[in-house]
């Protein structure tokens, strides 16, 4: 059996490093969250479940996306989780700022227990208080601590980011 030799981060390829971390599967959900009264809201693929116990997922955002000061503010966010059938809905979200559009016109939600505004057509929601925050290149992890959670269709699939569906 041929042996390969694994290459450092720093001599690397950046291209094949890239290429790699592509074949991670990743959920695609709606983080959501209020500023005062305005209600924010963005496409994201980088959560993943960080606890048990407590329950406790993290969610990577864009320090430069409107989503992440609201967070940071009101130290509240929930996740809808998307059904594979809802390419579209994450399309939705993922287009423009919650600074300048109103993304939950004409769409059905609900408030979460802290008040975060959750899709009502969606696989399920996670409703979080933000417990720490860690930073990494323009990147902030946010990690919340979930303390209410509703199934909303017990029959659906979670979508799969596939980064050719939203080109």
């Amino acid at each position: 059996m041929e042996s390969r030799e694994a290459v450092s981060n720093d001599v690397a390829d950046l291209s094949t490093i890239s290429s790699a971390l592509s074949r991670l599967l990743h959920g695609v959900y709606v983080l959501s969250t209020r500023r005062g009264r305005q209600l924010s809201a963005m496409t994201a693929a980088w959560v993943m479940q960080a606890s048990e116990h407590p329950p406790a997922v993290a969610v990577a955002v864009n320090r430069d996306n409107y989503t992440h000061d609201a967070i940071l503010e009101s130290e509240t966010f929930a996740l809808s989780i998307l059904r594979e059938d809802q390419v579209n809905v994450a399309a939705h979200f993922g287009t423009t700022s919650s600074e300048y559009d109103e993304k939950f016109a004409g769409i059905p939600y609900q408030r979460t227990p802290n008040g975060s505004p959750v899709l009502l057509d969606c696989l399920a929601y996670l409703d979080c208080r933000l417990r720490n925050t860690a930073h990494i290149g323009s990147y902030t992890v946010f990690v919340g601590e979930v303390t209410a959670a509703e199934i909303m269709d017990e029959t659906g699939s979670p979508l799969i980011y596939e980064a050719s569906e939203y080109e």
